[in-house]
């Protein structure tokens, strides 16, 4: 049973903009501790990052509370697939197209 559906779309440009203007403040506040390990691999930091605000949105908007984004992580699995670490009633899909990011997130249960 579907318990909670969310999507989001992030225009890229503007998450560089917030980067310029609050840069790493705004950071920590979006990414886990791994994932602050894993952003130092990129290349394209806004991308990362605008994929992971909107994955994360997506996933609260399936959730009954609130919880900060920098204690969701998502990992990924041995198929490249998007996991949502401790919680695995909730899957995500991420993409990324020219100057967008989208994601969409489904809560399921009993």
């Amino acid at each position: 049973m579907i318990k909670g559906v969310g999507i989001d779309i992030v225009n890229i440009k503007r998450i560089e903009k917030i980067l310029e203007t609050y840069g790493e403040r705004f950071i920590l506040r979006v990414l886990s501790k791994s994932e602050l390990k894993e952003l130092k691999k990129k290349g394209n930091i806004a991308e990362f990052i605008a994929g992971r605000f909107a994955a994360k949105e997506a996933i609260t908007k399936t959730l009954e509370n609130a919880i900060p984004f920098n204690q969701i992580e998502i990992t990924y699995n041995d198929y490249s697939k998007p996991t949502v670490k401790n919680f695995p009633d909730i899957f995500v899909s991420i993409s990324h197209e020219k100057e967008f990011a989208i994601a969409i997130a489904i809560r399921i249960g009993i």
